[in-house]
């Protein structure tokens, strides 16, 4: 056997080893990214709907203006929106599985005009004559459902069984609040929402809960280095 025979499945091994030090590199920012995206809506929920809960007209405990209620709360749920497309972007143009930038920014641009087309939908339903009490109810639900199913999308995209577990949570509990209703669908935000983010994130850092689905299995160093038979098909 020749230098050059002896030399290719060390140098097989080694390339394989230095794959999955990077994979497992890779894998652990997207834990630390997802759980930090749980912890931020958890605190997003957590400040804007206790701030609309404590509105007055709006909640059921009558502290806050309004205005400023509902200013906390918009500001907390851009937050957590912008914070929602960079962590989406990033991961999915992170190069674990070499997915394109045209993909993430795609994906990027999906909140933008999701978000922006149901503003113009909640202005025009105003314009209608929309009820007061049905629009307490509409606005908040009709924002988290559809950040639910964008983030419902990018699970499915990117095989991110956290994205897809965090829409789902987001969904059911806006329809939880949706029948319990006014004023106390705040209270249900403001609670159950964060509690399930942060056990979410818990889960995420324990890995419990993957960040992505896993694999299906490719051939290894040893497979990869093996020598066919003399006959065998490549």
């Amino acid at each position: 056997m020749s230098t050059d025979d002896e030399k290719a499945p060390a140098d097989a091994a080694l390339m394989f080893d230095l794959m999955q030090t990077q994979r497992r590199r890779t894998q652990s920012r997207l834990v630390r990214r997802y759980a930090w995206l749980l912890l931020v809506w958890a605190a997003a929920w957590g400040v804007g709907f206790t701030a609309l809960w404590f509105g007055r007209d709006i909640g059921g405990v009558p502290v806050l203006p309004a205005i400023v209620a509902w200013i906390v709360f918009a500001a907390c749920m851009v937050i957590a929106i912008v914070w929602s497309i960079v962590t989406g972007i990033r991961s999915g143009n992170s190069g674990i599985r070499g997915r394109s930038v045209l993909q993430g920014t795609l994906y990027g641009w999906s909140w933008t005009i999701s978000m922006v087309g149901a503003w113009f939908l909640t202005v025009g339903l105003q314009r209608a004559g929309l009820a007061a009490d049905v629009a307490t109810l509409l606005y908040p639900a009709l924002y988290i459902f559809l950040v639910g199913v964008l983030y419902l999308a990018g699970g499915a995209l990117w095989r991110s069984i956290a994205q897809y577990v965090l829409g789902v949570v987001m969904i059911a509990v806006v329809i939880v609040a949706t029948f319990i209703g006014a004023p106390w669908h705040f209270l249900v935000y403001a609670t159950l929402g964060p509690v399930a983010m942060i056990v979410g994130s818990f889960l995420l850092w324990r890995g419990i809960l993957p960040a992505e689905s896993p694999e299906p299995r490719r051939a290894s160093a040893a497979d990869a280095a093996e020598p066919r038979e003399h006959g065998e098909p490549s």
